[in-house]
């Protein structure tokens, strides 16, 4: 059990303020109604330096790197890794149908 800061209700369970760390009743939970000293120096801050609470999603530095989803390789990246496996799967089947033919003559 709390005791409101601002009326000093007894609170069961009571709200903690973001801005200011109080407890507050039900009546005096909003910053706007125990008059928050704490929303007001957030609004200070915000106002001095807007660019870093101002979500601009045509920046330069959200094009850098999307969110979520990987940047597509070149294609000729995507080309030679293609053709490296292709190369490495053709060398295992020539071995195996080697292995085959040999064994089919009498060699192995």
């Amino acid at each position: 059990m709390a005791l409101c800061s601002l009326c000093g209700k007894k609170e069961v369970m009571p709200f903690t303020c973001k801005f200011c760390g109080n407890k507050y009743c039900a009546d005096h939970r909003l910053p706007e109604n125990h008059e928050c000293l704490g929303l007001q120096k957030f609004k200070e801050q915000r106002s001095k330096e807007p660019e870093k609470w101002i979500y601009d999603p045509f920046h330069t530095k959200y094009k850098e790197a999307p969110v979520g989803r990987k940047t597509p390789k070149p294609w000729a990246e995507r080309l030679s890794e293609a053709l490296k496996t292709k190369a490495l799967l053709y060398a295992v089947l020539g071995i195996i149908l080697l292995a085959i033919v040999l064994g089919a003559l009498g060699f192995l």
